[in-house]
């Protein structure tokens, strides 16, 4: 036998719905956070590593690959391709970061540091 609880539903009068809605609608857009990236707000590509992905990836960390060493010219391209698609759409423990973690040129602006190499050992202070 399966144990539910059911919560009673209390209706709401229609005038104070509204005026909830109206309320909500006016409290909340002001209270919540600029999103990261937004209009004049670009992170440096140090910032964004040390914010979200240094958590995991960080040599004394080991829970992800080390990210920062440099590659090669002729594989920029592919690396920042791989790089875009992992972070967009997670793979296997890595999730998906959204444009509200990392927004489209704070990520474009970290492949270009990653690939060349610009945050790797000690080029990144971790507070």
């Amino acid at each position: 036998m399966q144990n539910t609880t059911t919560v009673p539903f209390r209706r709401l009068p229609s005038l104070r719905l509204k005026t909830l809605a109206l309320l909500g609608a006016l409290v909340l857009p002001a209270a919540a956070p600029a999103a990261p990236g937004g209009e004049g707000e670009m992170r440096e590509p140090a910032e964004v590593y040390r914010q979200v992905c240094s958590h995991c990836h960080a040599p004394d960390k080991a829970v992800g690959p080390e990210i920062t060493m440099a590659f090669p010219e002729a594989a920029h391209e592919a690396r920042g391709n791989y790089i875009r698609m992992t972070v967009r759409n997670g793979r296997a423990a890595m999730p998906s970061l959204r444009q509200a973690k990392v927004s489209d040129p704070e990520l474009e602006a970290l492949i270009q540091a990653l690939v060349r190499g610009d945050l790797a050992a000690g080029a990144v202070n971790e507070e």
